[in-house]
């Protein structure tokens, strides 16, 4: 097949001149244009149209202006997963508030979360005092500068923030590392010449013959065109320069009209003064709550739904009284402070609501527990110092127990040296001044106790009663009553930790008890027991818990017996027995226990030589399990100690 010579449609076959001759794209007649190639120039209405702008972004605002830096926001997570918006301006309020300039759908936003602020420093986060707070990059914060990349975290929504000058920065460095490909593949297309391909020639002929069956219905012969060398190249005429011209004007008046129609902004929305006002008090009231100035943004927030009902939805007015509250309980703890009322300050203090809203009362919190306890230390140092002082050892001695165990030491000590001291000048006051002033210090001392034990007869009898709770508010009572009485306000406070103990084992303890759950049973009715103690009253209350811990006991024993482990077992029945040395399981159990208990030494005696390892714990075992003085915890010891040592040489 013969090649096809390059030809050049541009001008009439009659020879006319290129510029004087009619256009034929001017009317309709234009044929398609080929180039120098020999390609067809084929196109569609849509590629010699403008091309249509993309859809604007997003905007949740009519009002704002499309100026602005190019910073934007976008939605990573959450309801609306995918939007951003752009900076219409130097300021972007975002909430849940339609008219805020990023509305959210996000049901956990506050209406008026947070604002973003575009300076010379670069954009300022600041939070309107949005109950939930805001994070950046998941620490809490209520101000900062932001940097490109950071993720902001309001509600149940997670953003990014966006600087477009620097994202094009990282697209650039990005596109830089492939400029080099694309080089190449452009250098290796241009090589490739249309006019081998067999396709184009084709297009050449079908165009041919296209245009002599128009000329054969209209009856106007078709120009034919002039031949020319491909070196010569293509010639516009002077129409055609004309006509490109005039299209080219078109399309630039087309594309301002756009850019004008585009820009143009709807007519401004009536303002209602009360809305703007009741907006700008709303900001004051959220500006307060971030400064901790809770009574001027409860009076803001008040004046502004006066304006405006309703405008308050997120509770600003509400959540400040609470924090207010909670700042006026932890000056009404530190009045109680100052009387020297700890036990009530701390009641005032554990009464006192946590804040969700504001960390910053949580530190308050802690420092005012620290406080506390410094304090109260403090004041019982102090009463111990002058109970010392003032040869009071009965009033020390209540007073130790509240002292910090590594100071306890030390005042144990004072208080032992204090009684040797007074026991000293008892036996010498009896030489001097003769059985009589002893027996009157002796019932002096007597008296004291019984008046103290007097003082404290209704609370003995409320928790002998098991009505501990009645017992609480009657220690309360006598605090009040003797206010002067240092050991007795010692004893009292005193009985205020140890009672709510003793409540919640003792309970604890009966409910597995009468479960028949004896073994677990054990722990909180020993527990009860100990505390039951440590009050010193005296009542049928005590008898029961014995009892109950023995049968207990027993039982944990017998328990521990059948899983061999044999030195609980041996504990648990000692404790019955002590507890109730007519308990006959339990002295049964500790004759099973002591049979056992020499069958294993007897083992472990005869195994020493072949398994020493065996013989040794079985050795332990049996010490363990043996009651103090038995023979064969003696024989055990002895048989454990030359094992060891053959074991050590």
């Amino acid at each position: 097949m013969s090649a096809v010579p390059d030809e050049d449609w541009s001008a009439p076959e009659s020879g006319e001149d290129s510029q004087e001759g009619g256009d034929p794209e001017l009317y309709g007649d234009a044929e398609p244009v080929r180039s120098r190639t020999g390609e067809t120039r084929v196109a569609s209405i849509d590629s010699v149209r403008p091309e249509e702008e993309e859809p604007p972004e997003e905007e949740d605002n009519s009002e704002t202006t499309r100026a602005g830096p190019p910073v934007m926001m976008l939605v990573l997570d959450g309801v609306d997963k995918g939007r951003k918006k752009r900076f219409k301006g130097v300021r972007m309020v975002v909430g849940r508030s339609n008219d805020c300039d990023f509305a959210l759908k996000d049901q956990t936003v506050s209406r008026r979360h947070l604002e973003l602020v575009y300076g010379e420093s670069g954009v300022v986060m600041r939070d309107l005092g949005g109950i939930s707070g805001t994070l950046v990059n998941d620490q809490k914060v209520d101000e900062c500068i932001l940097k490109h990349g950071d993720e902001i975290s309001v509600g149940k929504t997670r953003l990014r923030f966006v600087d477009e000058g620097e994202l094009i920065k990282e697209m650039r460095a990005k596109a830089e590392s492939g400029e080099a490909d694309e080089e190449k593949k452009e250098k290796k297309e241009e090589k490739k010449d249309p006019r081998l391909d067999e396709k184009t020639n084709a297009n050449y002929k079908l165009a041919d013959l296209m245009r002599d069956e128009k000329a054969r219905k209209t009856g106007v012969p078709r120009p034919r065109p002039v031949r020319s060398s491909a070196r010569e190249g293509f010639k516009p005429t002077f129409k055609m320069k004309v006509g490109a011209a005039v299209g080219g004007l078109l399309l630039l008046m087309l594309i301002l009209g756009l850019a004008l129609s585009k820009g143009s902004q709807p007519p401004p929305k009536v303002v209602d003064p009360n809305l703007v006002r009741a907006q700008e008090l709303m900001q004051r009231a959220r500006d307060k709550v971030r400064d901790g100035e809770y009574p001027d943004a409860v009076r803001f927030a008040q004046e502004a739904e006066k304006l405006r009902v309703g405008i308050d939805v997120d509770g600003v007015a509400k959540a400040a009284q609470e924090l207010q509250d909670i700042l006026d309980s932890f000056q009404a703890v530190r009045g109680l402070m100052a009387e020297n009322r700890y036990p009530d300050a701390r009641a005032k203090l554990t009464a006192t609501p946590q804040s969700n809203v504001a960390a910053r009362l949580d530190g308050e919190r802690k420092k005012l527990e620290e406080e506390l306890e410094s304090k109260e230390q403090a004041y019982t140092l102090s009463l111990l110092e002058t109970a010392l002082t003032e040869r009071r050892p009965d009033d020390a001695r209540t007073l130790i127990p509240e002292l910090p165990q590594a100071t306890r030491y030390i005042y144990e000590q004072k208080l032992a040296d204090l009684e040797a001291l007074l026991a000293k000048e008892a036996q010498q006051a009896a030489r001097q001044a003769g059985v009589r002033q002893a027996v009157a210090a002796e019932n002096a001392k007597q008296r004291r106790a019984e008046f103290v034990a007097e003082a404290f007869q209704d609370v003995e009898r409320r928790f002998n009663g098991g009505d501990f709770q009645r017992a609480t508010l009657e220690v309360d009572r006598v605090m009040d009553k003797f206010r002067g009485e240092a050991d007795i306000q010692a004893r009292a406070r005193n009985l205020k930790k140890l009672i709510p103990q003793f409540r919640s084992a003792f309970e604890e303890g009966q409910k597995k008890y009468e479960n028949n759950s004896l073994e677990a049973s054990v722990k909180p009715l020993r527990r009860a027991v100990d505390v039951y103690r440590q009050i010193g009253f005296a009542g049928s209350l005590g008898d029961t818990l014995d009892n109950e811990l023995a049968s207990a006991s027993v039982a944990a024993g017998q328990a521990a017996f059948k899983r061999k482990e044999y030195p609980l077992a041996g504990r648990s029945f000692r404790e019955a027995l002590r507890l109730n040395p007519g308990d006959s399981r339990a002295r049964d159990g500790l004759d099973e226990l002591q049979k056992k208990v020499e069958e294993l030494y007897l083992s472990a005696y005869i195994s020493r030589d072949r398994d020493p390892a065996l013989a040794t714990e079985q050795f332990k075992i049996v010490i363990e399990s043996s009651a103090e003085g038995a023979d064969v915890k003696r024989k055990a010891e002895m048989a454990l100690s030359e094992l060891q040592k053959a074991g050590g040489s």
